[in-house]
């Protein structure tokens, strides 16, 4: 089978440890096989997933990320309250509609914080810059984490 990835000029300049995460990732399953579950990742953290706008509407992809995150070995995976509400980002929607998308961001917060996780996962980066921006500056303690260098990451190479 063969692969073809798509890292997005935002992932590459402002994320490229994503790309790298995900050809590592890639690479140690031997090819992006339909089906698997289990990748071998071993992440010890509280972690909340947060499922993206285009990953639920346009994608479909389901609950598979969830079902990736739940055989990562040393995972604490929690439910994210209210996970399927946008984050606010929505590309150019955050620079037209700034209020909104600031008051969106802040419901998205209070859900991410009320689950006490270290990290909120997703599968976009536009979404983590979104989410981890608002949470640096309230200082709060939580990070944002690609899903992709979650599922890459083992116990040899802990992030």
């Amino acid at each position: 089978m063969r692969i073809a990835l798509f890292v997005t000029c935002l992932a590459d300049g402002l994320f490229p440890g994503v790309g790298r995460a995900t050809v590592r990732l890639l690479e140690r399953l031997g090819h992006e096989v339909l089906g698997v579950e289990d990748v071998g990742a071993y992440y010890p953290h509280r972690v909340t997933y947060h499922p993206t706008c285009h990953s639920l509407r346009l994608l479909r992809v389901g609950d598979r990320p969830l079902r990736l995150l739940r055989n990562v070995a040393g995972i604490d995976l929690v439910e994210l309250p209210d996970a399927e509400v946008c984050c606010g980002f929505g590309g150019t929607f955050a620079v037209k509609n700034g209020a909104v998308s600031t008051a969106m961001l802040a419901d998205k917060m209070r859900s991410v914080l009320a689950t006490g996780a270290e990290v909120c996962t997703a599968g976009d980066s536009s979404c983590l810059m979104h989410i981890g921006g608002g949470l640096s500056r309230l200082n709060a303690g939580t990070e944002t984490v690609h899903l992709a260098e979650i599922l890459a990451a083992t116990q040899d190479n802990r992030k």
